[in-house]
């Protein structure tokens, strides 16, 4: 039953492997300053406030993720072009393999 399939696919979490980069590429070294710069993209016209918290907080799970060198271990299919930017490097390098993530713009 296509329900049954549903709820099976609920529990199934998806790991995005990380991309790593020499220490000097990037201008990002640390949580904080990953912080600013998710703080330094301004909340996109129609998203409420919450929404635009919560996405703001799953940028800096990627980012934390990216720090401790492990797999960002959720989905993120289908986000706002915004937050695809919070999750590149200034220099715009992604931080996560893109491939592996659906509905990138």
């Amino acid at each position: 039953m296509p329900l049954d399939v549903c709820i099976v696919n609920k529990f199934f979490v998806m790991s995005i492997p990380i991309n790593t980069f020499a220490n000097n590429t990037i201008s990002i070294h640390n949580i904080v300053e990953a912080r600013l710069w998710i703080d330094s993209h301004p909340r996109p016209k129609g998203f409420s406030p919450y929404a635009w918290s919560s996405t703001k907080k799953i940028a800096l799970q990627v980012w934390k993720s990216f720090f401790s060198g492990k797999k960002f271990e959720r989905t993120l299919n289908y986000m706002h072009p915004t937050f695809y930017s919070m999750i590149r490097t200034p220099e715009g390098e992604p931080i996560l393999k893109e491939k592996s993530i659906k509905g990138i713009c």
